[in-house]
């Protein structure tokens, strides 16, 4: 009897630590590590207050604002600061590099603000919604006039990771 329940201790506390060594290592990345993990690409952008054409509000401005020949474009957040912008297979203009790397980012130290700064324009800062392995949801306010008056909009856009 003695024998039948060390076999048993033995067994149960044998099966704990196969079950727990089995677990994996849930490493959480740096929002830097994420940001540099490959390429982005935008599949989403929404504005608020929606936009009113003829009677109808308009808030998805990537389905009906963003050119077909620009969503297939990637940005790639390279850890030396630098940013890669490639055109993707469909380019708006033959023209057009396939690749550029002009522009600089950075990472308020909070992690919260994503700035991304462009030669010959303002440096464009968002605020990270959300930042994952796979996605990456940014606001940014937007100042812009859509004919209709120069009014403050809200951009939210979603980039998914390539």
């Amino acid at each position: 009897m003695k024998n039948s329940i060390k076999l048993l201790s033995l067994l149960a506390m044998a099966s704990i630590f196969v079950m727990s060594s089995c677990k994996k290592d849930e490493t959480t990345k740096s929002p830097t590590e994420y940001l540099t993990a490959g390429n982005w690409k935008v599949t989403g952008m929404t504005i608020n207050p929606g936009i009113e054409v003829a009677g109808i509000v308009i808030t998805d401005i990537y389905s009906v604002g963003v050119q077909d020949c620009t969503k297939d474009n990637l940005i790639k957040f390279n850890t030396n600061g630098s940013v890669t912008d490639d055109e993707g297979a469909t380019k708006c203009s033959s023209d057009d590099p396939q690749t550029t790397s002009d522009g600089t980012w950075t990472l308020s130290t909070d992690s919260k603000t994503l700035t991304i700064y462009y030669p010959d324009s303002d440096p464009a800062p968002a605020t990270i919604v959300s930042l994952n392995g796979t996605k990456l949801v940014v606001t940014s306010p937007l100042f812009a006039d859509f004919g209709f008056g120069e009014t403050n909009y809200t951009a939210t856009i979603t980039m998914t990771l390539q």
